[in-house]
């Protein structure tokens, strides 16, 4: 049903701007197509804000907040604390960001490489007025620092299942549509070359090298209080866990999760902060 009345929408943008000018009609279709761009308001308990969904895509997660990850914002809500910084790694549009910073006293480090979210993002953090607690950055976080292509499975804004550096997803060998050129940095290398502080918590989602990002963060992990990440994807063939493993052998604990069978990420606390 969308689709057809997308349908319509477009047959009748045609019809109404067929007597113009080339240029005109372009033009008008422009106005018209920013001002059809859908602005969501979410409402939660910690308050509320705003995303700018320019594609199908980017609207799917907003709509759904609140029921596909509850587990996150949980954590978000229990384990943030004013005055601390969250390390968003495959950011997106920013949902779980804005969701974070608005509690003024946090301050989020967003890192994006896709280049239609990351500017989603962006334009998300300067519609909720967070530029001065919301850095974002379009970089990809690894094992390495260097240059490497993203590739992605689909460019438009809010889709997933990209990889830095590999075809190799979660969900198998990718195919992608584009592959972006991308700057990318291992955590360690990042925080030392910019002279970060290391972050209190990380939120860690890129669909394909979570263990490698943990691998060249080695040397920040010690100082992270907790980790959220999703695991899956992650397995071996003697059913050990790359990413467990990394969080294990940095000194985390897996927290228990609800046995509810919904939540996908999981839960690390460092050992040295209980």
């Amino acid at each position: 049903m969308s689709k057809t009345i997308a349908s319509a929408i477009e047959l009748f943008s045609r019809l109404v701007t067929a007597h113009m000018s080339p240029a005109r009609r372009a033009a008008a279709k422009a106005i018209a197509s920013e001002r059809l761009s859908q602005i969501q308001t979410i409402q939660t308990a910690r308050g509320t804000f705003q995303v700018w969904c320019p594609s199908a895509r980017s609207l799917h997660d907003p709509i759904g907040f609140g029921r596909d990850e509850p587990e996150t914002i949980a954590w978000i809500d229990e384990h943030l604390q004013n005055g601390e910084t969250l390390w968003d790694i495959g950011a997106n549009i920013g949902l779980y960001t804005l969701y974070a910073a608005l509690d003024p006293g946090v301050k989020v480090l967003a890192f994006e490489p896709g280049a239609a979210s990351f500017a989603n993002l962006v334009r998300n953090v300067e519609l909720n007025r967070m530029g001065s607690r919301v850095s974002a950055y379009c970089i990809a976080l690894s094992d390495h620092s260097g240059l490497d292509a993203l590739h992605m499975a689909n460019t438009e804004s809010g889709h997933s299942m990209h990889a830095f550096g590999q075809l190799d997803t979660v969900i198998g060998t990718l195919q992608p549509k584009f592959s972006q050129a991308v700057i990318g940095y291992s955590v360690d290398d990042f925080r030392r070359q910019f002279d970060l502080p290391a972050p209190d918590h990380i939120k860690l989602d890129v669909d394909s090298i979570e263990a490698k990002i943990l691998k060249g963060a080695r040397g920040t992990l010690s100082q992270v209080k907790t980790v959220l990440v999703e695991t899956y994807g992650a397995e071996r063939e003697d059913g050990t866990n790359e990413i467990v493993e990394a969080l294990l052998s940095a000194g985390f604990r897996q927290a228990a999760g609800p046995d509810d069978g919904r939540h996908r990420n999981e839960l690390f606390v460092n050992k040295g902060d209980m």
